[in-house]
């Protein structure tokens, strides 16, 4: 009598524990993956699209650049340079409105810039005042306002 309750203890004990197990399981392995929020973004001016413009973040020079005349469904040349990256991203939105998914991976040339050639859709109200965000590493943000053409 006495091993018929034991094992009827046994069973009640893994009917409760082992669905408690497998929950805090599944909580550790979503909270070990889970991403965290990105960066703020660092606004960044760029009067000089072509010619490239600067941003100083920590201790690293980062340089942002794009072609001089944008215009909406022709290809243009995106590049970042940024010491030691090991991945650049860069998207494009206008400001309060979703432009879809447009979302870059730049690579690094020979001199390590990071390149990408890109196109643009075209905003259907006629707007031409974009941001394109760079991500650096999932670390770093910038947002660099740029106009294109007609």
């Amino acid at each position: 009598m006495n091993l018929e309750r034991r094992n009827r203890m046994k069973t009640k004990w893994l009917a409760v524990g082992l669905p408690l197990l497998m929950v805090a399981i599944t909580a550790l392995v979503l909270w070990r993956n889970a991403e965290a929020p990105p960066p703020v973004a660092v606004k960044l001016p760029c009067p000089t699209p072509a010619t490239g413009c600067t941003a100083q973040i920590g201790n690293r020079a980062i340089t942002v650049g794009l072609a001089d005349k944008i215009k909406t469904l022709q290809p243009f040349q995106v590049w970042v340079k940024a010491p030691g990256a090991g991945k650049v991203q860069a998207s494009f939105a206008m400001v309060d409105m979703n432009m879809g998914f447009n979302l870059y991976t730049l690579r690094p040339d020979s001199d390590g810039v990071f390149r990408a050639k890109v196109t643009l859709p075209a905003c259907v109200s006629g707007r031409r005042d974009w941001v394109m965000t760079v991500d650096i590493d999932k670390a770093t943000r910038l947002a660099v306002p740029f106009s294109t053409e007609l």
